[in-house]
């Protein structure tokens, strides 16, 4: 498998024009980024949560950490992390830990991180461990316009002082 057939359904239905790039085999959305030579902030991630039996898909970048108390205080609810077990069966036809963070193509209510608006590039995890999905900014901005957007992340570097002022 290459790009994963929702995506590149979703992708094709939307008139969105992309580039899929190879690189060696990842195993972490940094590892992706640093062998396929671009910067983590322009490699968007997926990570999947669950309130209740609501669903959401948080797309930010890959130098950055999901906050948890953010998003709850955001969304007024109290979100957990989705299990692995529960990912595969979510998107069967991606691999474990490389999911493409575009929830729409699966049905899937998103919420974007802002700081991904700054990037003239984004990168998506294409469905495995092997590729990446190349977006113009335009493109992406285009996917995302129906999506909530929100601060739902900090870079992973900061995130013990933002836990500390929040």
């Amino acid at each position: 498998m290459s790009l994963s057939p929702a995506i590149e359904h979703y992708l094709n239905t939307q008139h969105v024009p992309f580039e899929l790039l190879e690189h060696s085999r990842s195993s972490t959305s940094l590892q992706s980024a640093h062998l396929a030579h671009v910067t983590p902030a322009q490699l968007a991630k997926a990570v999947v949560v669950r309130r209740r039996d609501q669903l959401l898909m948080c797309v930010l970048p890959a130098s950055h950490q999901l906050m948890l108390e953010w998003l709850n205080n955001d969304y007024g609810g109290h979100y957990q992390l989705v299990s692995e077990q529960e990912l595969a069966e979510l998107f069967p036809d991606c691999d474990t830990g490389a999911i493409p963070p575009l929830g729409q193509a699966y049905g899937m209510k998103v919420v974007w991180d802002n700081s991904l608006r700054h990037t003239e590039h984004v990168y998506l995890e294409a469905g495995d461990h092997r590729h990446l999905v190349h977006l113009h900014k335009d493109d992406f901005m285009y996917l995302m316009a129906t999506q909530d957007r929100a601060t739902i992340s900090c870079a992973a570097d900061t995130v013990e002082y933002y836990r500390h002022v929040h």
